[in-house]
């Protein structure tokens, strides 16, 4: 199982590459286990975005055909750890190991079928809703079946996150998408 996250579809003119963050299973967080953030950074931050797991196996895949190869989503939260991602505000993102690997880096909440998504619901820090979130799961499918074999139980990660804020110990973290609860778990 790989767990393939786009950061950016890179430039249009080839000029860099897309930023892929390739996370391990040990680091994901299930079931709503508590999360614990590590000593590493002083800052954190929770991105949230809408993750795909992969039906079927695939490679080169056309855009117009990766639906048929995406039939379960749902929510995921990126633990960021700030300081180590942009030490200097002004500077670009640096995606290091460090930055990504570490146990608890990614909870991924409960699948639900594929739909269109017309509510998003996040209580953390901040609360907020989205309606009729659309994301380039499709775009982001080809992009990354161009160079590796898609595979069943894969799960990707489209650029564009939904949300972002800061956490601390001791915030909670609760999320559903069309009315169904996918995520809830405390930061520790």
């Amino acid at each position: 199982m790989k767990i393939l996250e786009l950061r950016d579809f890179g430039s249009k003119d080839n000029a860099s590459l897309p930023t892929l963050i390739l996370t391990t299973d040990s680091s994901v967080i299930r079931d709503n286990r508590p999360v614990f953030l590590p000593e590493i950074s002083r800052r954190w931050r929770c991105d949230f975005s809408v993750a795909y797991l992969i039906s079927r196996l695939g490679k080169s895949i056309a855009e117009r055909f990766a639906p048929r190869y995406y039939d379960m989503m749902t929510l995921c939260v990126r633990f960021v750890p700030v300081d180590i991602v942009s030490p200097d505000e002004n500077s670009a993102e640096n995606w290091t190991p460090w930055a990504t690997a570490f146990d608890g880096a990614l909870a991924i909440g409960s699948w639900t079928d594929c739909s269109p998504i017309k509510t998003v619901d996040i209580n953390s820090p901040q609360s907020i809703t989205f309606s009729n979130v659309i994301t380039p799961a499709t775009k982001a499918l080809k992009l990354l079946s161009k160079d590796m074999i898609i595979k069943t139980g894969d799960i990707i990660i489209p650029p564009s996150p939904l949300f972002s804020c800061e956490v601390n110990i001791g915030d909670r973290i609760e999320a559903s998408v069309n009315g169904t609860e996918v995520l809830k778990f405390n930061i520790k």
